[in-house]
């Protein structure tokens, strides 16, 4: 029996293609896993292991993102 993951838009990408997508290194993207700012699955194991991300965390990143930036401008304009 074979199990299918399905994001919102059925589709998953690998590190390199979402690092593509967003226009960063892929060491970038396997960091922000590794510290949980991005959501993935783990896919293989071993040397072999490689993650999948839903292509729908684009939208929740530029979120997260926009929010810290709007956050920022709060905090230096207070400052003045």
């Amino acid at each position: 029996m074979m199990i299918t993951m399905k994001a919102k838009n059925n589709e998953f990408l690998t590190v390199n293609e979402f690092a593509e997508l967003i226009g960063c290194h892929p060491n970038t993207i396997r960091n922000m896993i590794r510290t949980g700012r991005l959501s993935a699955f783990r896919t293989g194991n071993g040397d072999r292991a490689s993650y999948r991300i839903a292509r729908s965390e684009t939208q929740r990143l530029a979120i997260v993102d926009l929010d810290k930036v709007v956050n920022n401008l709060i905090e230096e304009r207070s400052k003045k």
